[in-house]
């Protein structure tokens, strides 16, 4: 039979081994934890590519073929008006007594826009004299730049641009005098057209409008001032 006391070493190499591998250190470990990290591609987000820890975040918003929330954009494409046509337009033409002398006389011209839809005026429009058998007397005739250069308008339905036109008025027994009783206005031809509006004219019956010459002002979108030249 073996002496007890050599086990007494043995037993305590043991628990001293046993006491090395399982006490914690000093301190207190944090607890493990897991990052999740996702980078955005370079440009797509419009600039360079971005990091998001935690949580993924997409800028796909504008994509058609992202399910969720999305964005649309819608593009909205401007016609321009087209040009207004003599038919489109309707004219009336106001005589004005300031200014007039015995042989200077001066109109105003509205030109509206009787249709639905936008249109545009540049330039001038044609003013002829027309007598009682419906022929347009030959008047000389020019455009100026009266009150200023031409201005391009847009006419919404309703809406108007005016001009001004001044004439030399002259002795019906001339015979280089034209004399008529009303005016035509047209966007298309230099001669004819449509007829327009008089008012404050000499009645038609008594074809008291002469004119040895003509001059037509430019199309402005306002009427002040078109006359007064």
């Amino acid at each position: 039979m073996r002496p007890m006391l050599l086990a007494v070493p043995a037993i305590a190499a043991a628990a001293v081994f046993l006491g090395a591998c399982g006490t914690p250190s000093t301190g207190t470990s944090a607890p493990a934890t897991t990052t999740s990290t996702s980078s955005a591609p370079a440009g797509a987000d419009g600039g360079s590519g971005t990091t998001t820890t935690g949580t993924t975040t997409s800028n796909s918003k504008t994509s058609n073929s992202k399910t969720g929330d999305t964005k649309t954009t819608s593009t909205r494409t401007t016609t321009a008006a087209p040009v207004c046509r003599t038919r489109d337009l309707t004219a009336v033409v106001t005589w004005q007594p300031q200014g007039d002398t015995t042989h200077t006389h001066r109109g105003l011209v509205t030109l509206s826009n009787k249709k639905k839809n936008s249109c545009t005026v540049d330039g001038w429009a044609a003013i002829s004299l027309v007598n009682a058998a419906d022929e347009v007397v030959p008047v000389t005739t020019s455009q100026v730049n009266q009150p200023g250069k031409p201005v391009k308008i847009t006419l919404k339905p309703g809406a108007s641009a005016w001009a001004g036109i001044k004439w030399t008025a002259c002795d019906k027994g001339d015979s280089s005098c034209g004399a008529g009783n009303t005016l035509r206005f047209n966007l298309e031809a230099s001669t004819d057209g449509d007829v327009a509006d008089l008012e404050g004219f000499p009645k038609p019956e008594d074809s008291d409008i002469t004119m040895k010459r003509l001059q037509i002002g430019s199309l402005q979108p306002s009427n002040q001032g078109v006359v007064a030249w």
